[in-house]
Order: C-alpha cells, then sequence, then structure tokens
C-alpha cells in the first residue's frame, strides 16, 4: 500500500504539553539515559499509520545459498561468535555484536574470513537488543523507548527519547543517509520511521500478528524478518521517507528448527541472516526463484537423465569431479578432501590435503583435474596447488597462482577448471555476479600463466544480458570449453575463443544447484551441491538431445 509523503511537525512546547509538565518529561528520560549524556534531544511524538505485514505466496522462498559462519577463521586471540545478539553488514566488514560479550567484525575482503573484536567503550552499546554501525557511528536500541547513538571517534553520545513508545528491540538504519531510522516497538508491534535530522518521526501499527525478529534497510528497502510459530519469512518494502509500499515476500526454507535473530543486506542484494545458535550461526541467503527462468539466450538442446550415482554418505559438499584415463573418478569437496571413486562412484579412499598459502579446512576448494598420480586443486581465489602422491598420501608440491585481474585490480575468484590434457593448457571462467560484469574465459599454459584472454560472446538475438549466466563449473571436451551455469541451470558450449556456440537446458528439479560438469563416453555428469543438513546428491548422468 502507498502512503502520503506530508508528515506534520510538532512544535516543542505543543510536545510538553502533551506530555503533561517538564518534570513528567524528566521522570519519563530517568533510567533511560545513562549519566554524564552528551545531548538528549526533544521528546518525539509521532504520526500514526497502519501497515500490513504480507504474507509471501508458498512458491515464493529464499534458502542457503553460503553458510558464513562455517567459512570463518579465528586468530589464536580472538574468542569464538557463539551468542549472536545482532549483525549489520558495512560491506567489506560484516558487524557482530554479542550482547554481554564483545563487538566485532568478520572481515569478508580476504581469501579467509577473518573474525577480530572491536571493543565499543560503552556499557549501554554492549547489552543492545539490536546495534549498526556507518563509519564511526553507531546506533542502538536497548528495549526501552530511547534511541542511542554512539560516536566511536571521541566517545560522545546522542539520545532521543519518542513519546507514545515503549520497547525498541530493533533498529535499522539507510547507509545512503544514516538519519533515516526504521525501529519495532515491541510492545505496541510498530514500525517506527524517524528522521533524526529533523526530530520528526511516524508510526506505523503493524497489521498481521507475526513476531518481527530483525529490520534491515538500503537503498530505500526496508527488509522485514518475520516469523509466525517458527516458519520464518523475509518482507521487503519501497521505503522513501515515510511513504511505504510492499514489493515481495519469501518463506525461508530448508532451516527447519532454526530460530533467526536478525538480518541485513549485502551489496548484490542478497541476505544475511543470523541466529542464536552456537556454532553455524550465519547464513548468507538467496531467492532461488530467480534462478529458474529461460535465460536470455534460446536453447538448442536438453540434458536427459540416463542414470543417478548415489555418493558415500561419507561426502558432503562435492565441488569439483574429474573423469580418470582408467575409468575412475576423483571428486574434490569444498572441504578439501579428496575421493577416488570407481567407475560407479563407489568410495575407494579418501584425502586430505593442505595449501601453504590458504587455510582451506573451513572451505575454498572448488574443482579438480589431473591423473591417478598426480593432480591441481583449484581453490576459490584463484590458488592452484599441485599434489602429488607420495605413498599412501597426497603431498603438496606446487602451488600456483592465477594472475588476472578485474578492472578494479582485484584478483577473479573461480569455481570451475577445464584441462585439455593433449596440450596441457587449463581454461578458467571468472564466476562473477552482474548482468553488467563481462565475462571472460581464460587460457593458461602448464604453468598457470595466461596464454590468452576471450570476452564470452554470442553472435544470436538475446533477450537480456549474456553475463547473467555464472560459472560453477568448467570442463574442456573434444575441442570445447563446457561452463554449468546455477543461473537458469544451463550449460554453457564454448569454442576456444569465447564464443557460446550453444546452450543446454538443464531441468531444474534433476540438480538444482549444480557445482561441477564432466563428459565422458557422450554423457554429460553433473554433480550438485546441497544446503547444510541435507543429503548430499546424486551425480547425475544425462545425455544430449538435440531441439
Amino acid at each position: 500500500m502507498k502512503f502520503s509523503k506530508s508528515i506534520t511537525a510538532i512544535s516543542i512546547a505543543l510536545l510538553l504539553s502533551a506530555c503533561g509538565s517538564d518534570n513528567d518529561l524528566q521522570q519519563k528520560l530517568k533510567g533511560t539515559i545513562p549519566k554524564n549524556t552528551d545531548i538528549v534531544s526533544p521528546v518525539v511524538q509521532p504520526q500514526l499509520r497502519e501497515l500490513r505485514l504480507e504474507v509471501p505466496e508458498q512458491d515464493e522462498i529464499m534458502v542457503e545459498d553460503f553458510p558464513i559462519a562455517q567459512y570463518v577463521t579465528y586468530p589464536d586471540d580472538q574468542q569464538n561468535i557463539d551468542s549472536i545478539s545482532s549483525i549489520d553488514v558495512n560491506w567489506p566488514k560484516i558487524n557482530v555484536h554479542q550482547a554481554g560479550k564483545e563487538y566485532g567484525y568478520i572481515d569478508v575482503d580476504a581469501s579467509e574470513l577473518f573474525y577480530y573484536a572491536s571493543p565499543l567503550n560503552s556499557s549501554i552499546a554492549n547489552a543492545a537488543t539490536d546495534l549498526e554501525r556507518h563509519d564511526d557511528l553507531v546506533w542502538f536500541v536497548t528495549g526501552s523507548s530511547t534511541l542511542h547513538r554512539l560516536n566511536l571517534t571521541d566517545n560522545t553520545s546522542h539520545h532521543w527519547l519518542l513519546i507514545d513508545s515503549d520497547e525498541f528491540t530493533e533498529v535499522a538504519i539507510d547507509e545512503s543517509n544514516p538519519n533515516y531510522i526504521w525501529m519495532y516497538d515491541q510492545t505496541q508491534h510498530a514500525l517506527t520511521y524517524f528522521n533524526a535530522s529533523t526530530d520528526v518521526a511516524t508510526k506505523f501499527m503493524l497489521l498481521g500478528e507475526f513476531t518481527i525478529a530483525g529490520l534491515a534497510l538500503a537503498d530505500d528497502q526496508l527488509i522485514v524478518l518475520a516469523h509466525d510459530h517458527g516458519d520464518y519469512m523475509v518482507m521487503a518494502y519501497q521505503a522513501q521517507g515515510a511513504e511505504v509500499e510492499h514489493i515481495a515476500s519469501w518463506h525461508l526454507a530448508g532451516f527447519e528448527g532454526k530460530e533467526f535473530n536478525d538480518i541485513a543486506l549485502a551489496p548484490d542484494g542478497r541476505v544475511v541472516l543470523s541466529t542464536p545458535d552456537v556454532e553455524n550461526n550465519i547464513y548468507l541467503v538467496a531467492d532461488k526463484s530467480e534462478l529458474i527462468g529461460d535465460g536470455p539466450i534460446e536453447d538448442t538442446a536438453i540434458l536427459e537423465v540416463v542414470q543417478r550415482y548415489e555418493l558415500d554418505e561419507a561426502i558432503a559438499q562435492p565441488s569439483g569431479i574429474w573423469p580418470n584415463q582408467d575409468q575412475s573418478w576423483t571428486l574434490i569437496t569444498d572441504q578439501a578432501e579428496v575421493f577416488h571413486l570407481d567407475r560407479d562412484f563407489k568410495l575407494l579412499e579418501r584425502h586430505e590435503i593442505d595449501f601453504n598459502s590458504v587455510n582451506c579446512n573451513q572451505g575454498c576448494t572448488e574443482a579438480i583435474v589431473g591423473a591417478d598420480n598426480v593432480f591441481f586443486a583449484l581453490a576459490d581465489g584463484g590458488l592452484v596447488g599441485q599434489f602429488n602422491r607420495v605413498g599412501e598420501r597426497y603431498v603438496l608440491h606446487q602451488e600456483f597462482q592465477i594472475e588476472v585481474t578485474d578492472e578494479q585490480g582485484a584478483l577473479y575468484s573461480y569455481s570451475g577448471l577445464g584441462h585439455d590434457a593433449t596440450s596441457g593448457d587449463f581454461y578458467v571462467v571468472p564466476d562473477q555476479n552482474g548482468e553488467e560484469q563481462a565475462d571472460i574465459l581464460i587460457v593458461l599454459d602448464g604453468e598457470f600463466n595466461v596464454k590468452a584472454k576471450y570476452p564470452i560472446t554470442y553472435s544470436g538475438d538475446t533477450q537480456g544480458s549474456i553475463y547473467q549466466f555464472d560459472a560453477q563449473g568448467v570442463h574442456f571436451n573434444n575441442g570445447f570449453v563446457y561452463v554449468v551455469s546455477e543461473q537458469f541451470t544451463k550449460v554453457l558450449k564454448l569454442n576456444l575463443e569465447g564464443e557460446i556456440v550453444a546452450v543446454i537446458d538443464l531441468d531444474e528439479e534433476d540438480v538444482m544447484e549444480p557445482s561441477d560438469i564432466a563428459i565422458r563416453d557422450g554423457h554429460v555428469y553433473i554433480v550438485g551441491d546441497h544446503e547444510n543438513g541435507d543429503p548430499v546428491p546424486p551425480i547425475t548422468a544425462f545425455k544430449v538431445e538435440e531441439e
């Protein structure tokens, strides 16, 4: 629903008369504002409106996209994140507040996700129920009718007491204008929009008996995390000032029994969620329905299932597969585990591998190519390790770094690796998000030096950007490079100069989250990823049927 933009400003004199006496106001302030406060702003009387919490359709769902907490590395002097109260994304950091314990951040701009404490010199901030940061300003609420702002530069504070409010438990600020603030009043089941520049507030009484667990605000989008007896939902609203209109809603699926306690937004629009659990407590989730569609290029063929091969229960989160010349297979998981499988994918051997340059025990390996006694394992940051068999185990022989950068000078990340055993060349396609980011095919020699780079192109008609495709897996076969895309669940066939010559449709019901591709004896084999806690999907063999 849409609301008028007009907000009626109320004078300070009217505010005080509405509250009763000045003594009444001071009594109301007492106990909610700490002593030695720097600034206390005038009380604000909100204008009243209504806002409906919109229930999603059954087929509108968000699911786990990446279990962030599983990949966090803690330096020796840091405590584990085990009691989250709230989270806040300030890219490239995810700020984590653990009330009564500590405040800190996860650095997501490195190959490893390191966590560091960043103490707040404020007892009231440390006890906050929700807390958001913008540069050196921290905004927070404590379960009272007061909004707090702490300046980390000089440790000064500013406080607003909002009349006709009781218990603010959630807060969200707009990164582009941090004076625009949304708060949730748990007692009154109401959202309050507050402009800290004008001290004007608008209260929205919520229609819909749901429990609000978190708020996020970015680019004029207000995101609400709500639940009904454990059925969690994400609701998105367009919020330009106090003008609010519903955009979309989603159910959260695949998290049975999970309790969520806050929400934040990543720069690419994906949602970050936290739980109060002692581990596995931060997740990136995405709207999986957006991954299903026709795509920008018309299909030239489809994949039809020939056979499914169940994997041993010891295998979890497979990320890459390679067909060996003796008809066996080598499979790698994102936990740096390598499995040798027979021709029917029965388990023969299991090995753990270690890199020198990256700690991969919490996940980073994306692809594997090679032979029985030597293989190359790809980490997502473009690090490649050559592992040689020594006795009953594989030992790191050499590391290579793929030295190709994007327009900002940052190294690309990759999820797949193709290999031409005859020439010794390797092929990679950066795994990028965004339809405006041009994709490239990179050809590497046997030492992983760049031989050539080709823009990925298509000569026919398109319905949208071809850069919407991603590159979860890459495989070389018979003079072509095959790329499996989770977006739209397609297999792209490229010539060796990066031109798309065919698009092969993969039914999302057959493999929902494809992670790698291999071709043997005319059949296409695709391995799929899975959500945390779900069983590992089978490897599926397909035949290509021309349309």
